[in-house]
């Protein structure tokens, strides 16, 4: 009888084994996607531009990009959108135009920057934008908006694949241990480097979704040309233009920031003050952010060249939610050298996450530390997730407890108190993947 019972119990879990691939099979289609880029450089008569307390942009080095990946399975269409801009501004209206020209939900848009400090945004944090300011908002909206649309446009069959390598540009940033010279060889840094990889179904190339943690910011204030700034998509679009430039053929290639709220390239043209004098290495230093995307670029195509075949039959899904943590204001008392805190309302972190199969897309709205990254990929039950920073509606840095034993820059100008944000955002990450 026992044996009877043993070999009926094997039948109907084979049977629930069976059923549920089948259902999962049933769920899935056929994967359509479609890339496109556009242009959304200042014209040439819009320079000088002025930026609040500070030189002005004078001109361009390297054209700057709205970039854009629509998926399709046929029952759900999601999409990610990369800009080249410090964070995105007016999101929320940002975020309703794209969505709309899609005729999406906006859960299942994933709009984020670049993080790139050299455009004329770079100073606006929001509220009422000045006439140069809103004519910047409105050319980066519309060039997101024709990103999205012309991606669309170009949905055919596809394949979709993930890869995890490393990448060595970047390094610590040395704030969370106190050290004075801008880096710290020894702090937290994720090397990682994660690629998603969308081929044609006759596999030619579509695009790349790059996700890296460094801050893009090798020529942030160096004075280039006429005693002012230049602009530039800085490391991420250096990186994706050789990327972009290889062939006739070449992916369009959105290059995302990971947890990089502590991370800095390893060089830099501007070196502030320290132990050294500062020194600024002006033009000479585009060369700089050149060798460091080459590096990236190589890094990105011999992960790229390893991978398999992708899948074909995929499931798309998003969610979305935000967490919240305790708000504070820090200051420095110049009297009395102390820190003194000011207690503020509770701060709302926007978290989103597209999945792909079992491929993650993790959106967290902040400029977020490192080891937050790395805590969430290590708790992840799905291995090829990976986490997108500087999405829409950005609250400014997110750092893990240990940073704010050293408050420097990045902690003095984080909205948020020590204690919630480092768990509540792998957490809430977590929770919406596995639902």
């Amino acid at each position: 009888m026992k044996g009877i019972m043993r070999e009926f119990l094997a039948s109907v879990l084979v049977l629930a084994a069976i059923t549920a691939g089948q259902a999962l099979c049933a769920e899935a289609g056929v994967l359509r996607a479609g890339a496109a880029r556009v242009d959304i450089t200042p014209a040439q008569d819009e320079f000088p531009c002025k930026v609040s307390g500070e030189r002005s942009f004078v001109g361009v080095h390297d054209p700057v990009y709205a970039r854009a990946l629509v998926l399709d399975d046929g029952r759900r269409e999601v999409a990610i959108v990369l800009v080249d801009v410090t964070m995105i501004p007016k999101p929320n209206e940002l975020v309703k135009a794209v969505a709309e020209e899609l005729k999406i939900p906006e859960a299942n848009l994933l709009l984020a920057a670049t993080h790139t400090h050299n455009v004329p945004l770079v100073s606006y944090h929001g509220g009422e934008p000045d006439a140069q300011q809103a004519r910047e908002i409105e050319r980066l909206k519309q060039g997101a908006v024709k990103a999205a649309r012309n991606a669309k446009e170009r949905l055919q069959p596809a394949r979709v694949g993930f890869a995890r390598g490393e990448a060595w540009v970047n390094i610590n940033n040395g704030e969370q241990t106190g050290a004075k010279d801008g880096f710290d060889p020894h702090g937290p840094s994720d090397k990682s480097l994660d690629v998603l990889k969308v081929q044609s179904a006759n596999g030619s190339p579509m695009a790349l979704l790059v996700d890296y943690a460094s801050h893009a910011e090798v020529m942030f204030r160096s004075v280039t040309k006429d005693n002012g700034y230049e602009v530039s998509g800085d490391l991420p679009g250096a990186a994706a233009s050789i990327l972009e430039n290889q062939s006739q053929d070449s992916p369009v290639v959105l290059f995302a920031s990971a947890a990089a709220g502590d991370q800095l390239s390893i060089f830099k043209s501007l070196k502030p003050a320290a132990q050294l004098p500062a020194a600024d290495e002006g033009a000479a230093g585009w060369a700089i952010l050149d060798v460091q995307a080459r590096r990236l670029a190589s890094s990105v195509q011999r992960l790229t060249a390893a991978m398999p075949e992708g899948a074909s039959q995929v499931t798309l899904s998003a969610a979305s939610k935000a967490v919240e943590c305790p708000g504070q204001h820090l200051r420095l008392n110049r009297e009395t050298g102390k820190v003194e805190i000011e207690e503020k309302p509770p701060v709302q972190i926007p978290l989103s996450v597209l999945r792909i199969n079992d491929i993650v897309l993790a959106g967290v709205g902040g400029d977020v530390g490192s080891e937050i990254g790395m805590k969430f990929k290590a708790a992840s039950s799905l291995t090829d997730a990976t986490m997108i920073t500087m999405t829409s509606g950005s609250i400014g840095y997110i750092l893990a407890d240990a940073s704010y034993l050293h408050p420097g820059h990045a902690v003095m100008g984080s909205p948020l108190r020590q204690g919630c944000a480092e768990k509540a955002v792998v957490d809430g990450l977590l929770d919406l993947i596995s639902h």
